[in-house]
């Protein structure tokens, strides 16, 4: 009788929280922008809970609404093979009334055949500027894209990624856009790096590793 109790109160709370009686919903609207990594590949069938954005939620509870607009393959230049501008979810994620958005768009960048440090940079900058102006004046973090490797130890990792620009010249873009649009990084590199036992491919997380990027967003978005 008491844990029906209190499984009532707890959904009567969360109506309460979502407006769903006429008021206000007062929820903290967090918008997840980014790629696979935000879309959850290397959990796909279990995306839904293991994916970093779902493991935010599980977290942060009935206080938030956490969003992901992840697109696999996604760049920032608007010159790679998939724009992230081009797509629904940019539309949508514009769309969210965010409070706060998570913005980690940059492995895909540096694919051989993708890679041009100045698209990367102008179109990393567009979309922070956007985010910015929106309405509901949301907080912007960008993400610093994490640690990657190659299975067989070459200079290319899976799908033409290339490890050493996401080490060096990615993350320096990263921190100067930061520094020009006054946002904070959340700095995932240095929290996997040299951690392969997170890892499915050498790009993607197993459960384990979106748990550690769920952790490090939570502790500066809580």
């Amino acid at each position: 009788m008491v844990i029906l109790l209190a499984a009532v109160v707890l959904v009567f709370f969360v109506l309460f929280q979502s407006g769903f009686f006429g008021g206000d919903d007062r929820r903290i609207r967090i918008t997840c922008v980014g790629d696979s990594l935000t879309y959850g590949s290397g959990v796909l069938k279990t995306r839904d809970v293991d994916s970093y954005p779902a493991k935010l939620q599980s977290k942060l509870g009935t206080s938030h609404i956490v969003s992901n607009f992840g697109l696999r393959n996604a760049t920032a230049s608007s010159s790679g093979d998939l724009p992230y501008v081009n797509s629904n979810e940019y539309k949508d994620s514009l769309e969210s009334n965010p409070d706060v958005v998570i913005l980690m768009l940059g492995t895909n960048d540096t694919k051989t055949y993708n890679w041009n440090a100045k698209a990367y940079e102008d179109g990393l900058r567009e979309l922070v500027e956007t985010y910015q102006k929106l309405s509901s004046k949301p907080t912007v973090y960008l993400m610093r894209s994490p640690y990657c490797y190659s299975l067989d130890g070459s200079d290319v990792a899976e799908y033409e990624i290339q490890p050493s620009i996401v080490n060096d010249e990615l993350g320096s873009i990263i921190n100067k856009v930061a520094d020009e649009a006054v946002v904070e990084v959340i700095d995932l590199y240095t929290v996997t790096e040299g951690q392969d036992e997170l890892y499915t491919d050498g790009i993607h997380f197993n459960a384990k590793g979106y748990e550690l990027i769920a952790d490090t967003v939570y502790d500066i978005v809580k």
